[in-house]
């Protein structure tokens, strides 16, 4: 039986669009209307990580060594490099999340990476072509957070640490040029307009994982959970372990709100074979996180609240941040 399902939004797609995901998600579950909602001052990534390491996370967040352990060619020491949007002020900057780019955007900025650093790291391409793994031709002693940690937060925040860290930040400022170099050249067609930097992150060593639950999912980050020897790993479809009474303490990762089988959940819900069910999703900076109870038939004749209260209530616990309306 699944108790948990973290929907980790591990490259910040939906964090942005966070009344969208609620909708959506509400939706095709309504009974969840009935649930308790509350904001968690932590992002996915961290909930999720939190539980399988069984103590407080580290600093640095290991989603990237998981990614990592998809790609066995990737040796380490390395770097995780992202492309990303930032909040230009006049005194400071913030990360507003990162941005996909399309195939010939992304080849062209391999290349163009290649040969502008050549002389100080190894650039290889990620298969799904939403990020760069960068090995340094000479140790680099610094640690650089997650995007998803430092999503709409003050530069000074998120600053790299570490011996190493004016040359990382170097590196960025070499990148912000170059990317305004080729944004400017009429040979790039369709370049995206809101990516102006690259970010990169650290690639910490891999946890020891203390859970004790079974662990089902689909995705770039069950992918990695599995590649890094994840115990307790289940790779049966969801609608199985919802059914299987003797499958206890599951939970699901997932990366994407559609990449869950909503409506195999929600049956097992009108039909009362899932009596409890929380839910962790992306909002905004942070997390909320669901949890439904089933109810005695009693209680039935309390009224769910409507969506726009909820979404009102949610945004109410956002004091440094709004949320983004639903399209």
């Amino acid at each position: 039986m699944i108790q948990q399902i973290y929907i980790t939004d591990y490259l910040s797609d939906a964090a942005a669009q966070s009344a969208a995901v609620i909708e959506a998600l509400t939706a095709q579950c309504p009974l969840l209307l009935q649930a308790d909602w509350q904001v968690m001052p932590v992002a996915p990534l961290t909930a999720l990580f939190q539980v399988l390491q069984g103590t407080e996370p580290a600093a640095i967040s290991p989603v990237s060594a998981v990614l990592r352990a998809r790609q066995a060619w990737v040796a380490p020491p390395a770097l995780c490099l992202l492309p990303v949007h930032l909040n230009l002020q006049r005194d400071t900057f913030s990360l507003q999340g990162t941005v996909p780019l399309p195939a010939h955007i992304y080849a062209w900025l391999t290349d163009r990476l290649q040969q502008h650093f050549a002389q100080d790291f190894i650039v290889h391409a990620a298969p799904e072509q939403r990020f760069w793994w960068i090995q340094p031709l000479h140790p680099v002693d610094v640690q650089c957070r997650w995007p998803q940690d430092c999503l709409y937060q003050q530069a000074m925040q998120w600053q790299p640490q570490g011996k190493d860290a004016a040359l990382i930040r170097q590196w960025s400022n070499e990148i912000q040029m170059l990317l305004h170099q080729l944004a400017s050249a009429a040979e790039v067609p369709d370049w995206p307009l809101t990516l102006n930097s690259l970010w990169f992150a650290s690639v910490p060593e891999l946890p020891l994982w203390q859970h004790e639950r079974q662990v089902a999912g689909t995705g770039a980050v069950f992918d990695g959970l599995r590649a890094c020897q994840l115990p307790g790993l289940v790779t049966r479809p969801l609608a199985d372990v919802v059914a299987d009474k003797t499958v206890r303490h599951a939970l699901m990762v997932a990366d994407q709100l559609q990449d869950v089988d909503w409506a195999a959940l929600a049956t097992a819900m009108q039909h009362g074979r899932l009596p409890a069910l929380e839910i962790v999703l992306p909002f905004v900076e942070r997390s909320v996180r669901v949890r439904y109870r089933r109810r005695a038939r009693w209680q039935f004749w309390r009224k769910a609240q409507s969506l726009p209260v909820l979404l009102q209530q949610l945004e109410s616990s956002l004091p440094s941040a709004r949320l983004p309306a639903a399209t």
